[in-house]
């Protein structure tokens, strides 16, 4: 039996695949809306709508099939599998998580060293980027001008931070041209961001030894159009499931000088932070950073100088 997508019974499929999603997954309330704007916006059944957003996992999308399933027996497949059919490659998919814990590598002081001069430093910018944020959730992105200046590192360490406040933290490698996450957390890069951009692979989260609420999502292979795949709709939706599911989200980037990437990036988080190094970035450079960065009309939270 075939469902006129405008009748009576395909919207109430609709209103109860939407109910069922709210209730077995969770749902918020702002997910729903977002689901419910694009059902509107675009004429969209709920299924379809709910692919695109980026809010499911692929295992709660097959649960969800499955759901549609029994309610329209002898259908011959699911609303949620006639509709990804009939967009392949369209959609977004969350990162799996793999299973080992990766121990954090020596560089992490902060990991490994707690009460280390360096470690101490960390968790005061931590509660000032609370303070500076007023918000219980972030999307931050780490940026600077010039390589060396120890972005990276500090990206990961501040991630540890969030993560040990027991809040459910994110760290994202974006810097597709360079990346350095995995070597910090000697884990895998085959797998990573850009694959899940150029709808290659669904990437692999990593989880961190000794702290339960982080995750880790690398780099990945390093792509031939590292600045398409960031500014493509598609890492949009993707950043919008990463807030449904984590309170803090950490953007690692390449550095602004060289490439537009970070830019892209600080534009979506819409939140920054600036890191430079004592004796090697020059004032001109910082400068010009700050003004690239007002260009994005995100909110500047603060800036480290670095000099460990």
């Amino acid at each position: 039996m075939k469902i006129n997508q405008n009748s009576p019974m395909a919207r109430r499929l609709d209103d109860g695949l939407l109910n069922f999603l709210t209730e077995q997954f969770g749902l918020s309330d702002e997910a729903a809306q977002q689901i419910r704007g694009l059902m509107q916006s675009d004429d969209l059944p709920c299924s379809e709508a709910a692919r695109i957003s980026g809010l499911l996992t692929s295992e709660q999308i097959e649960e969800a099939a499955k759901w549609s399933e029994q309610q329209q027996p002898g259908s011959g497949g699911s609303l949620i599998e006639t509709a990804m059919r009939r967009s392949k490659g369209q959609l977004v998919p969350r990162p799996r998580l793999d299973e080992p814990e990766f121990e954090p590598g020596p560089k992490l002081v902060f990991a490994r060293e707690p009460y280390h001069l360096r470690s101490e430093k960390i968790r005061a910018l931590r509660t000032e980027l609370l303070m500076v944020a007023n918000a219980q959730a972030m999307t931050l992105a780490v940026v600077g001008s010039g390589a060396n200046e120890g972005r990276s590192l500090l990206a990961a360490e501040l991630a540890l931070a969030f993560a040990q406040l027991k809040r459910r933290t994110l760290l994202v490698d974006a810097d597709l041209r360079n990346p350095t996450q995995h070597l910090l957390f000697q884990t895998g890069n085959v797998n990573g961001l850009a694959q899940i951009l150029d709808g290659t692979e669904s990437g692999l989260l990593y989880r961190i030894q000794g702290f339960p609420s982080m995750a880790l999502l690398t780099a990945g292979s390093i792509p031939a159009n590292p600045l398409e795949l960031l500014s493509d709709s598609r890492f949009t939706r993707l950043a919008n499931s990463w807030r449904q599911q984590y309170e803090y989200i950490i953007i690692d980037t390449p550095p602004i000088s060289r490439y537009a990437d970070g830019l892209t990036v600080a534009t979506l988080a819409q939140r920054v932070l600036v890191v430079s190094r004592s004796k090697t970035t020059t004032f001109k450079a910082l400068k010009e950073t700050l003004r690239r960065i007002a260009l994005t009309q995100s909110q500047v939270l603060g800036a480290v100088i670095n000099d460990f």
